[in-house]
């Protein structure tokens, strides 16, 4: 039996709950982890997929120098478009409207509305779990989104592409995100939204992991999604933990610019 029919997921909702833990110390750990591994050049183009409220899109912006060329940020949530315009306007040095612009959109229904070899990297965080397929037949859900979602990613990279993303670990434990995230609750000037948001993300961690349990998400052991990144034609892989312990954090190369390279 299913958690729910309906994927909080793409919940205007539970975005705004997931939007504060961006402050905490763990996502700021992940946050420089994530940037250690960014080498946005002039003139590139990024796709920061499954972007929330724009933090992985400044990091980019910030990084080149305002140099790229353009960021595309796609999220399944409409909401985030006001979140990342608002993060536009305070980008140094600023960002023309097409030079970071939003598009709302479910990459588990993959990525059509890009061409063969679109960008020169892709960024995701914490996002790229939640690709959901279910068969019409039976009923039940798969992991055929998730598998798609990487050979789009691959399709769309230009040859020497980068992909740089985390993912949740198996059984993540949000309380400990939670517990980390107060320390900075009382020092913003909205506490009161901070935690309200910190206890709306645990009720809707709880339903993740239960749909996780299920199948309908994908919180996979680290050598699963290695194996995955290699079948859909990644090579170059390096992974770490970060994010207090909850993510993995992985860079990969399309295997074509490698053996171009060799």
């Amino acid at each position: 039996m299913t958690t729910c029919a309906t994927n909080h997921w793409l919940d205007d909702d539970c975005a705004r709950a997931f939007w504060d833990q961006h402050k905490a110390a763990p996502y700021q750990e992940l946050l420089r982890d994530t940037g250690r591994l960014l080498e946005p050049a002039p003139g590139e183009r990024w796709l920061d997929l499954g972007c929330g409220g724009g933090q992985l899109t400044a990091l980019l912006w910030q990084r080149s120098g305002g140099r790229l060329a353009g960021i595309t940020a796609l999220d399944c949530a409409a909401v985030n478009a006001s979140a990342l315009d608002r993060l536009r306007q305070r980008l140094t040095p600023p960002a023309r409207p097409e030079q970071v612009r939003f598009l709302h959109g479910n990459f588990s229904d993959g990525l059509g509305q890009f061409a063969d070899g679109s960008f020169d990297g892709v960024v995701s965080g914490l996002a790229l779990s939640y690709a959901e397929a279910r068969d019409p037949a039976t009923g039940r859900y798969t992991d055929a989104a998730y598998n798609r979602a990487l050979a789009e990613i691959q399709r769309v990279l230009k040859p020497g592409g980068r992909f740089v993303f985390s993912v949740n670990v198996p059984r993540p434990r949000f309380w400990r995100i939670f517990w980390k995230s107060l320390g900075i609750a009382f020092r913003l000037s909205k506490p009161g939204r901070v935690l309200v948001n910190g206890l709306r993300m645990q009720r809707y961690g709880r339903w993740l992991c239960r749909a996780a349990e299920e199948g309908r998400f994908h919180f996979l052991p680290l050598p699963e999604i290695v194996a995955r990144l290699q079948r859909a034609g990644f090579g170059h892989i390096t992974t770490q933990l970060s994010y207090a312990g909850q993510a993995y954090l992985l860079s990969a190369r399309t295997a074509a610019a490698l053996a171009r390279a060799g």
